[in-house]
C-alpha cells in the first residue's frame, strides 16, 4: 500500500467515525455499537494490508466480525451478546499474548 493510498484510507476512517458520531444523534442506538464494530474491522483489514500481516486470529476476528455484525437489525440482544463474545475472545488472546495465565 503506497502513502497515498493509506492516507486516503485513514482519511476515509476519520471521515466515517465523524458521519458515524453524527449519526448517533438522530438513529436507533444501536447504531452506534454496529459503526464501532465495523470500524474494528476496517482498521483489521488495512493493518493486515499495510504490514502484510497474516495474524491467525486478527483474520478470524474479522471474518467473525463481518459475518454477523448485522444481526443487530435482527435482535439487539443477540448483537450484545456478539459484542461481549468479541471482547472475551479478544481479552483471552491479548492474555496469551502476553503470557498470562488464565
Amino acid at each position: 500500500m503506497t502513502d497515498k493510498e493509506l492516507n486516503r484510507e485513514i482519511f476515509d476512517y476519520i471521515l466515517f467515525l465523524l458521519t458515524a458520531a453524527r449519526g448517533c444523534v438522530d438513529e436507533p442506538h444501536m447504531y452506534g455499537p454496529l459503526r464501532l464494530v465495523d470500524a474494528a474491522s476496517r482498521i483489521i483489514g488495512t493493518y493486515q494490508r499495510v504490514k502484510g500481516v497474516d495474524d491467525e486470529f486478527l483474520n478470524r476476528l474479522k471474518q467473525l466480525i463481518d459475518e454477523k455484525k448485522y444481526i443487530v437489525m435482527e435482535s439487539e440482544d443477540e448483537f450484545t451478546r456478539f459484542i461481549d463474545e468479541l471482547i472475551a475472545q479478544s481479552v483471552d488472546e491479548m492474555k496469551r499474548r502476553s503470557g498470562v495465565k488464565a
